[in-house]
């Protein structure tokens, strides 16, 4: 029998989900109601006794002294009419406790919360009811412990004349009182021994629970027992945009999970109210009131996950290719950058307060309101079509997806009052002593050289003035700076002979990069110095030039120093110019094939002094013509958009030479600031066309292009 709706008190909009990209949506009316919702709850009962819960929302506008919650029971149907009142007690949350006494073993009670105002109206929420019963249950040792699940395990007793009419389960909370109101973990089939394994939960978290045994709405409780779940470094997925994505959804382990679903800015988790009035009311992304905000999921990251705001998300659409995808059975949208990388946000229904809906879409939280209405927040919706941006009530459950900026690279900075400059040894080179055992800087260098310490590579970034203007007629366009370098114990070491592909090509005034590759630990330094050949020799006043700035970076991942955006497909193996000697890989030519196929590396925008590409080709072995010369000088040909940067080969340490079948490097000497992409970017490999029997056999790859330094 219920007794449920507050006919005469206003509620909420009976919409719960409004889901559309347009901000000119009809939005229901504000509702100042005393009280939106009552509900009667389970029981927890014995032969004598029984706890009954419920709730009532919202009271928090009303003094205390106005209303009286509690129970109504009886062994009637209708204890609404003429049954025991109880008072009980509530929280801040609406939760009503009611302890009842004096009850009969093995008989029927049914049961409501009530809220009485002001004396004088008194309203219900359904009827329920329990059996007062000497039933136990116990709670077991929790097994299968993991970040995002556990296997709870009960034992009942005394259920085996009941067991038709009865039910077996778990109750699970962040505290030990919580546990009777918490999450509800139903068993499907009763039995003495039962487990459940609860899904969706927090890493890192400590979980309350108690197995319980159900006789119609009552509910015999075992004692709580805890678990602490294991922990979680989020995977996070470079898409080569300003953020990381997660691979994961929180809550969950592999990337089909639905995770658990929270209401917006809830970091409890498991608030379950269906009042918006009870969910953070603005903007929270990057916030200490963001969701993920507590969750212990970065490990030694510096940088903190948090929720994703509307602008990461439109960039995340703007970048990526969305398809339709199954994966393992579940449907959803995979997003697949330029790079190859590539995350899947399966479809997962939402939540109002215990329900769950399944309808074929998966709602993601930002972490921004609605600027229309606050009720409303914005989300992420996929389906098996496609994904938008929308809004949905704040109250709603939905999965989190979060996001992550790129911890800042490992650096230290050089105090450049320190550092000695100038034709120090007396040899036509302008030298950059940032330390050296056997010179000026030995006894009060600019950098703790026990701050040096690196095992993949270390780069040096410095900025120099007073060489614009200032070379002697006549002198080159640039002068090759390479490093002098060797660790505290004489290992790895390079002494550059300015033919390297470390090196850097100095044109003038400007901030440039040098670049250095360990074979193991490095540590410490017996001399560091950078030499730029030949300049010192070159200019007029060499006291004029001078170091603003020196930083080391240490250890560059390479996924911050490769730029991995090359679409193989789009990449052609042609004669050059249609001279019909030299053969050419076109990565992208305005005036060539490649615009055509529809290639677009606008994205390669960095500062740096070298790229290097790494190639393989194939096609030619077995397809030479008699009297082929067999060996081809291969270089980078390069200019940017603006034509302020180029390099079209003429340095032969930066060439290659093909002989064959194989997989090959080439690089380019670039200086300046290549800001707007290529125009012009090919491999040239001289004097292959003319010697091919077939050129359409020839077929090549980019495999990697490094940039040093580049973030």
């Amino acid at each position: 029998m219920k007794n449920n709706l507050l006919k005469a008190f206003a509620w909420l909009a009976a919409s719960v989900l409004m889901l559309s990209c347009s901000e000119e949506e009809n939005y229901s009316a504000s509702n100042n109601a005393v009280v939106t919702a009552i509900t009667t709850g389970d029981a927890s009962a014995t032969a004598i006794s029984a706890t009954v819960y419920g709730t009532v929302q919202d009271l928090s506008k009303m003094a205390p002294s106005t209303y009286q919650v509690g129970a109504v029971y009886g062994d009637m149907a209708d204890p609404t009419n003429g049954g025991t009142r109880q008072i009980g007690s509530v929280d801040d949350q609406g939760n009503v406790i009611t302890s009842l006494s004096g009850l009969s073993e093995g008989a029927t009670y049914y049961y409501a919360t009530f809220v009485t105002l002001q004396s004088k109206v008194t309203r219900y929420g359904e009827v329920k009811s329990f059996v007062a019963t000497d039933a136990e249950v116990a709670t077991l040792q929790a097994s299968g412990i993991t970040a995002c699940t556990a296997v709870l395990n009960g034992q009942a007793s005394g259920i085996e004349d009941i067991l038709p009419f009865s039910a077996v389960g778990f109750k699970y909370a962040l505290s030990a009182d919580g546990v009777a109101s918490g999450i509800d973990a139903p068993v499907d089939e009763t039995a003495a021994t039962f487990s459940f394994k609860a899904e969706a939960l927090l890493p890192s978290t400590t979980y309350y629970y108690a197995a319980y045994t159900k006789v119609g709405d009552g509910i015999i409780l075992g004692n709580v027992q805890s678990f602490t779940t294991a922990g979680q470094t989020m995977e996070y997925v470079d898409l080569g945009l300003s953020v990381m994505w997660a691979k994961y959804n929180i809550g969950a382990e592999k990337e089909t999970d639905g995770g658990i679903m929270v209401g917006f800015g809830d970091q409890t988790f498991y608030n379950h109210s269906v009042s918006n009035n009870d969910y953070t009311p603005w903007d929270c992304s990057g916030t200490d009131e963001d969701i993920v905000y507590n969750l212990q999921i970065d490990g030694n990251a510096v940088m903190k996950s948090q929720t994703p705001t509307v602008a990461q998300i439109d960039e995340l659409f703007a970048n990526t290719k969305q398809e339709a995808a199954e994966t393992d059975g579940v449907k959803g949208i995979r997003f697949t950058a330029r790079n190859g990388n590539s995350i899947f946000l399966p479809v997962t229904g939402y939540r109002e307060g215990d329900d769950v809906t399944t309808d074929g879409a998966g709602y993601y939280w930002t972490g921004q309101v609605n600027e229309v209405n606050e009720d409303f927040a914005k989300i992420l919706k996929v389906d098996v079509q496609n994904a938008s941006i929308s809004i949905s009530q704040r109250h709603l459950g939905h999965a989190v997806r979060t996001v992550r900026q790129p911890d800042p690279l490992p650096f230290v900075d050089v105090d450049v009052n320190k550092l000695a400059v100038g034709d120090i040894e007396g040899n036509g080179r302008i030298r950059i002593e940032i330390f050296n055992t056997w010179g000026s800087t030995v006894n009060d260098p600019g950098i703790n050289v026990n701050s040096i310490k690196f095992e993949k590579n270390m780069l040096v970034r410095f900025k120099i003035t007073g060489i614009t203007d200032n070379l002697v007629e006549g002198a080159p366009g640039s002068f090759v700076a390479g490093l002098e370098y060797a660790d505290a114990d004489w290992g790895p070491s390079l002494w550059s002979d300015f033919k390297q592909k470390y090196d850097a090509h100095i044109s003038g005034d400007g901030e440039y990069t040098l670049w250095m590759e360990s074979g193991g630990l490095t540590e410490g330094a017996i001399v560091f110095c950078v030499d730029i050949d030949q300049l010192g020799a070159n200019l007029v006043d060499a006291s004029k030039v001078k170091v603003e700035s020196l930083q080391l970076l240490f250890d560059v991942e390479d996924k911050d120093i490769q730029y991995q955006g090359i679409d193989n497909s789009k990449i052609f193996f042609n004669n050059k110019d249609g001279n019909g000697v030299d053969g050419r890989i076109e990565i992208f030519n305005e005036w060539g094939a490649t615009k055509g196929a529809g290639a677009d590396y606008s994205d390669l925008k960095f500062g740096a002094s070298t790229m290097l590409v790494e190639f393989t080709i194939s096609g030619i072995d077995g397809n030479l013509v008699d009297g082929a010369e067999k060996t081809y000088k291969t270089e980078l040909s390069f200019a940017n958009q603006s034509w302020g940067v180029q390099y079209w080969g003429g340095n032969d340490h930066a060439a290659t030479t093909v002989t064959g079948d194989g997989t090959y490097q080439v690089w380019a000497p670039l200086t300046g600031e290549v800001n707007d992409g290529p125009i012009v970017w090919t491999i040239e490999l001289y004097g292959l066309w003319k010697d091919l029997a077939d050129g359409e056999k020839v077929k090549a790859t980019i495999d990697k292009v490094i940039i040093p330094g580049k973030k």
